[in-house]
Formats: structure tokens, C-alpha cells, sequence
């Protein structure tokens, strides 16, 4: 019996080593899983970092340079509205001269009807006379005024409806209705034959965009008009007789 027992005994506690090996076998390999878990998981943490990292310069890269922009935009607008002055600044000071150089000329009575120009008319400023006339361009009153006479003296149609507005422009094709652009340049030519010259006696400025010009007209009815330049854009064009 006891012989047997002793078999027994040992029978379980082989059992049990053997149990004990097999589990310390798993231990160990659970052991090693969780190195490797361990691993993966370090990995994917570092990659998500180096992602952020990125993204976080791209999105800082983006940012400076839409900082750049509008920076280069505010510098664009500042220097649009210093142009902008200087334009305004440059017109006050040319309405300025021309008043003060009014103001230093021996006083005048204007012409009447019927009266000759004065004989010393030639050499004052703003005096005009028909063969002086000539294409001026737009740049301001006086000189779209000229632009303008110098047109209907040659017939030139097509500068005549340049130096006009938008509106005086249409007012005048219902005068011109049915006419073909030669008619309309001849009736022009024609016009201008009733003029001999024109002085401007007066440079009267409204506002930023409008001038009204007092000017004497000489020919066969000598007589004193007002007639409104304005601003299209960058450029002076006639707006009619004002009132």
C-alpha cells in the first residue's frame, strides 16, 4: 500500500510540473505578445505624431502665407488711396492756379453781343482762335473742350462722340437720328463755321468730377456760355450747356 501511494504521489507531482511547465510556456509567450503589443503600439503613436507634426506645418505654412497676402493687400490699398489723394490734391492745386492767375489779370468787362473781340485777346491765357485749335486729348476741361471744337471744325464723328459723356452722347443721337456719320460730321463742320475763337473766362469747379466752363464765343453770335465738362473714368468729355 504504501508502495502504491508513493506511485501516486509522484504520479501528481509530475502532474503538477508538467502543468507548471506548460503554464510558465504561456506565460512566457504572453510575455512576448505584450512586448510586441507594446511595440505596434509605440509605432503607431510615433507615426501619429510625425502626421500632426506635418499637418501642423503645412497648416502653419498656409497661415504665413495668407498672412503674406493680406499684407500685400493692405499695402496695395494704401497705396491705391495715396494715388487717389495725389489725384485730388494735384486737380485743387491746378483750380487754385488757375484762379490765382484770374485773380493777377487786369480786370475785364465781359464781351456783349455784337462786340468785336478786344484787340489784346490773342495774348491772354484761354484764348483760342480757330486755326489754333487742335486734338488735345482728355486729360482735363480746357483741354477735352479743344478736343471737342477741333472735331467739329474737321468733321471728325468719331472723336466728336469721344469727347462726349454717356449721357450727352444719347441726347445727342436722338438729335441724329436718321443721319448717316458723315451727315453727322458735316453738320459739325458746319456748326464750327459759325465760330471764329473762344476764350475761357472762368474755370468753375463743382466738384471732383464736374467743371463748368464760362467761355466767350466769337463769330457770327458773339456771345458768353457755360457749358459742364465731367469725369468719365480718367478722362474730362462735354456734358451739355449748364443752366
Amino acid at each position: 500500500m504504501k508502495s502504491c501511494s508513493q506511485c501516486v504521489i509522484g504520479g501528481l507531482l509530475l502532474a503538477s510540473l508538467a502543468f507548471l511547465w506548460a503554464q510558465r510556456g504561456r506565460v512566457v509567450d504572453l510575455g512576448h505578445q505584450n512586448e510586441r503589443l507594446r511595440a505596434q503600439l509605440a509605432e503607431t503613436q510615433r507615426l501619429i505624431g510625425a502626421s500632426r507634426t506635418a499637418q501642423s506645418g503645412e497648416q502653419n505654412e498656409e497661415l504665413e502665407r495668407l498672412r503674406t497676402e493680406m499684407s500685400e493687400l493692405h499695402k496695395l490699398r494704401n497705396e491705391v488711396s495715396q494715388l487717389r489723394a495725389g489725384a485730388k490734391e494735384t486737380e485743387r492745386l491746378r483750380t487754385e492756379n488757375q484762379q490765382l492767375r484770374a485773380a493777377n489779370r487786369p480786370p475785364q468787362t465781359a464781351p456783349r453781343i455784337g462786340e468785336a473781340d478786344p484787340p489784346t485777346a490773342a495774348s491772354q491765357d484761354g484764348y483760342h482762335t480757330k486755326e489754333s485749335w487742335t486734338f488735345a486729348g482728355y486729360a482735363t476741361p480746357e483741354a477735352a473742350l479743344q478736343s471737342l471744337v477741333w472735331a467739329m471744325r474737321e468733321g471728325d464723328t468719331k472723336t466728336l462722340l469721344a469727347s462726349l459723356t454717356p449721357e450727352e452722347s444719347a441726347r445727342k443721337a436722338k438729335d441724329w437720328a436718321g443721319k448717316s456719320e458723315s451727315e453727322i460730321g458735316a453738320d459739325a463742320k458746319h456748326d464750327s463755321d459759325k465760330i471764329n475763337s473762344f476764350r475761357i473766362l472762368e474755370s468753375k469747379t463743382l466738384s471732383d468730377d464736374e467743371v463748368v466752363l464760362h467761355i466767350y464765343v466769337s463769330g457770327g453770335d458773339d456771345k458768353v456760355e457755360k457749358i459742364s465738362m465731367k469725369r468719365v473714368g480718367a478722362e474730362w468729355k462735354f456734358a451739355g450747356e449748364k443752366e
